[in-house]
């Protein structure tokens, strides 16, 4: 048996977190001072934006794709992996290094942005090569019901996870905690869940490419998928209702976060 390993790129609940946001400063009754929640507010805008897009396909797949199988039939596809690419990557903004991401570990950082030494911008293609690489099997995006909603919704087979791995902002634990519901089941967008075997590699290089990723679980046999941490163990259920929908109403949440009930699926290789 592969013992594969589940990765967390991004944190959860970021999107969940930046609804929530806008909504207390609309009400009178506010724990949080303004400068607090403008502070919260501009971390989350500069966090990395990751979103996957698909590879184009060169004139050589295409002419693969149009080609009939023997004894007829339909065309035969030919997959192409995807592209991660993101936008507010932090990057040096001038010497030899202009242009390259800044790893998460780099010193003085808040130091160097004030001096103009570092600057937001995109990075069309983090990993390339990526899925081979790594022994990717499987990428699903979060989205609504958050990170556990994400984990269910894995299609590799039977894992343990930790809640103690998984990293939130402090400030999505603090808006949770006013608002009384879970972190671990708010609407979450920027945040995927990966299968795969290289997990220390792949983890190494996406801090490198200032993106979060943190290892959660890791596969087992069987059917069960268990939390297994200090807390103690349970089993992993099925829930259907994000935190969002616990304050909101389905009208409301369509209005304000248009894509909030599109599903996401997982990309299986």
């Amino acid at each position: 048996m592969r013992r594969e390993k589940i990765l967390l790129l991004g944190y959860p609940g970021q999107r969940g977190s930046q609804f929530l946001w806008k909504k207390i400063r609309e009400t009178k009754d506010c724990p949080f001072s303004k400068a607090f929640i403008e502070e919260e507010e501009e971390r989350l805008r500069k966090l990395p934006r990751i979103y996957l897009k698909e590879k184009p396909k060169s004139k050589q797949v295409a002419e693969v794709d149009k080609t009939l199988p023997e004894g007829g039939g339909q065309p035969q596809s030919c997959p192409e992996h995807p592209i991660l690419s993101a936008e507010n990557i932090l990057l040096f903004a001038e010497g030899e290094k202009k242009g390259q991401s800044i790893p998460l570990y780099e010193e003085d950082l808040k130091a160097k942005w004030n001096a103009g030494e570092l600057s937001l911008g995109s990075v069309e293609n983090l990993f390339p090569n990526w899925i081979s690489d790594f022994g990717i099997s499987e990428i699903l995006p979060l989205g609504r019901g958050g990170i556990l909603s994400a984990l269910w919704r894995l299609s590799g087979g039977a894992f343990s996870f930790s809640y103690e791995k998984i990293p939130f902002l402090q400030g999505t634990i603090e808006l949770c905690e006013h608002f009384q519901i879970s972190p671990y089941y708010l609407y979450s967008e920027n945040a995927y869940l990966l299968r795969l075997e290289e997990v220390e590699a792949f983890s190494e290089l996406a801090r490198e490419r200032g993106i979060v990723a943190s290892c959660i679980g890791i596969s087992e046999e069987g059917k069960k998928r268990m939390r297994r941490d200090a807390q103690g163990e349970s089993f992993l259920t099925k829930r259907e209702r994000d935190s969002l929908e616990e304050l909101f109403s389905k009208k409301e949440l369509e209005e304000s976060l248009p894509s909030f009930f599109r599903k996401e699926d997982s990309l299986v290789f």
